[in-house]
């Protein structure tokens, strides 16, 4: 039977030619399909080149098949009239698009980490304030009172007697200063020392007397409590108690513990404590009334405190305070072991013109 194309009949030459062509299309085809198979039997899991970075903050696409799908086998080739266009050869499927990796987020340096501020150091505690004795913040810090005093082994002269204090209460210091004067050198006492709660606490107190050629000397450690001495007839160092007192202190101590507690400075009460001179002694005081005493052109009631002689007492001291000006000693007087006597009486009160200090005059000689 002739071959025919399209309904026509075929020479033997024209079908031979379009048969090698059809043998030679079928044979590329066939050879570029086996490549391709072969190329795809050989990919692993592990081979794709698609990687995912994980970054926090940002949701991932889903991952992509391990493995590309099988390919399918050949088919084969369907029978074609002669002189039938070519069909286009299969392909390998194109692999998915590979999405662009994410840029890797900004480097964020690590904040350096600053030192901790070093603690503070603790605030240097504040210094403790002295306990006053009641009604010593006020005394003026610095005042003078005069007296106008006799001595019985000078008679027929009248010296004045000046006694300065300096107290300074934030420290809770004092310094006193007493000296009599016209004639000078006849007596100067100094005490220094700190105020406590209970009062006065001499720590050093100084006596001389120039016109005897005299010096006495008492130091108080009130670390240890004991006092010593020095100077002409002094004793041995003894203890003492608390609100002991040196000869000069005591006449501001009492005015200061009759502020506090007037109930104990009542006619028949009794005041004591310890002094120190040479040695420590304890000095009792009685109260014995209330009494007139005369300062310039008036009278000033005062009530009489006296230690009298005995046994243990070897000088009397007899004190008129007067409540009117906080109990301020208005008149002193001292009788010694010889028996002389020296009489201090107020000069001027409180808030009047003090008398001036006289002219130095030359010591007398007794």
């Amino acid at each position: 039977m002739p071959l025919t194309f399209l309904g026509q009949p075929l020479r033997p030459a024209t079908a031979w030619r379009i048969a090698i062509v059809l043998a030679a299309v079928f044979g590329l085809h066939a050879c570029g399909l086996y490549e391709v198979a072969a190329g795809l039997n050989t990919l692993k899991p592990e081979d794709t080149t698609q990687r995912t970075l994980a970054v926090s903050l940002i949701t991932l696409p889903a991952p992509p098949s391990a493995a590309a799908p099988a390919a399918a086998p050949p088919r084969p080739p369907r029978p074609r009239a002669a002189n039938a266009p070519s069909l286009p050869s299969a392909s390998t499927p194109a692999p998915a698009p590979v999405e662009p990796e994410p840029p890797p987020p900004p480097r964020e340096d690590p904040v350096p980490q600053l030192p901790a501020d070093p603690p503070a150091p603790p605030a240097p505690p504040a210094p403790e304030q002295p306990r006053l004795p009641p009604g010593a913040e006020e005394v003026p810090k610095t005042g003078r009172i005069a007296y106008r005093t006799t001595y019985t082994r000078m008679r027929g002269i009248e010296a004045m007697t000046f006694v300065d204090w300096n107290v300074d209460a934030a420290r809770g210091r004092y310094e006193l200063w007493l000296r009599t004067v016209d004639p000078s050198g006849l007596l100067d006492l100094k005490s220094s020392g700190s105020l406590q709660a209970f009062g006065i606490a001499p720590e050093k107190y100084v006596e001389r007397v120039e016109i005897a050629n005299r010096e006495l000397r008492a130091e108080f450690d009130w670390t240890a409590r004991v006092v010593q001495f020095a100077g002409r007839g002094a004793g041995q160092p003894a203890g003492f108690l608390e609100g002991v007192q040196d000869p000069l202190s005591l006449q501001f101590h009492l005015p200061l513990l009759a502020q506090a507690y007037p109930a104990r400075f009542i006619p028949g009460a009794d005041i004591s404590f310890q002094v120190a001179r040479r040695g420590v002694e304890t000095y009792v005081f009685r109260a014995e009334a209330f009494e007139q005493v005369r300062i310039g052109d008036r009278d000033v009631r005062a009530l009489k405190l006296d230690r009298a002689r005995g046994p243990k007492a070897t000088r009397r001291v007899e004190i008129w305070m007067a409540p009117e000006y906080q109990w301020l000693p208005v008149r002193l007087r001292f009788t010694d072991t010889n028996d002389e006597v020296w009489d201090s009486v107020l000069a001027a009160l409180p808030g009047e013109k003090q008398p001036r200090e006289p002219i130095q005059q030359e010591i007398v000689k007794p």
